[in-house]
């Protein structure tokens, strides 16, 4: 690790951020010991406080873990999976083992707003459900979601207990029917301030990289299908850094196939 101590950028962030960068990138795995700090003040040139407030951060970061007497250690794992391989987060999360809940921001029904129109056939002049969730993981706010299902498929589902309820699977119990197509819509979009507060991502550090550049989320859009209907529209908002796509192109048929759409979970 290197310090510019003639850099603005304030010592503790510099040695606080490129320790976050060995944890994240799994070059410090879950389970190692960190230098002690006293031996990073020696080789860094820094302040002990300057240290402790580096370490501090991460702690609160849940990255790291100070056990009395034998050191600190990362704390820090990571499990994910291709958001391409099933539409329901739910199910996913059941696939992993682990344990999900939801927070209710808002429930509604009504027309749908102008922005979202051109995902139904207009023709159809139907009303939908409105429903907006936080999503959370282990305690932890992973993604905000909001589901609008055609009103005459969604039944009771806003008198279902929506904190824990897998709305796929709802529908297709409700209706008897199997959903059949999903069409999937990505794209990167700048966090809004309140999106950043639901999850959990305003603190010191986020404030400062966004002095930087701005926070990036992931906008995922999944239009799903029963014989040819399109039944609800799925939104999901996520931190940008958890996600990767790859895709592969055909030089010879000038196709572009993806290959793959990671997303992965902090523990």
């Amino acid at each position: 690790m290197q310090i510019k101590h003639n850099s603005p950028i304030p010592l503790y962030y510099q040695l606080r951020e490129q320790i976050r960068e060995n944890i994240l990138s799994g070059k410090w795995d879950y389970g190692k010991e960190l230098p002690a700090e006293l031996k990073l003040c020696e080789e860094l040139n820094l302040s002990r406080a300057t240290v402790k407030q580096a370490m501090d951060g991460l702690v609160q970061e849940g990255l790291i873990e100070r056990k009395k007497g034998k050191g600190t250690f990362v704390i820090y794992r990571q499990m994910g999976g291709n958001f391409f391989s099933q539409p329901s987060f739910t199910r996913q999360m059941g696939e992993l083992g682990l344990d999900l809940y939801s927070r209710i921001l808002s429930t509604s029904e009504g027309p749908l707003e102008k922005s979202l129109e051109g995902y139904f056939d207009p023709a159809d002049g139907d009303n939908f459900c409105k429903l907006h969730r936080v999503r959370y993981v282990r305690n932890k706010p992973i993604v905000i979601e909001e589901n609008y299902i055609r009103r005459r498929w969604a039944k009771d589902l806003l008198r279902q207990p929506l904190n824990t309820l897998s709305v796929y699977s709802y529908l297709e119990t409700a209706n008897g029917i199997k959903f059949d197509n999903h069409h999937y819509s990505i794209r990167a979009v700048p966090l809004r301030d309140e999106e950043k507060q639901t999850l959990g991502l305003e603190d010191d550090r986020v404030q400062l990289i966004v002095f930087k550049k701005d926070l990036v989320g992931i906008c995922l859009d999944i239009l799903s299908y029963c014989n040819g209907e399109r039944i609800m529209l799925t939104r999901r908002i996520f931190e940008g850094s958890h996600f990767s796509i790859t895709v592969d192109y055909n030089a010879t048929t000038r196709q572009l196939s993806v290959e793959n759409g990671k997303w992965t979970i902090p523990l």
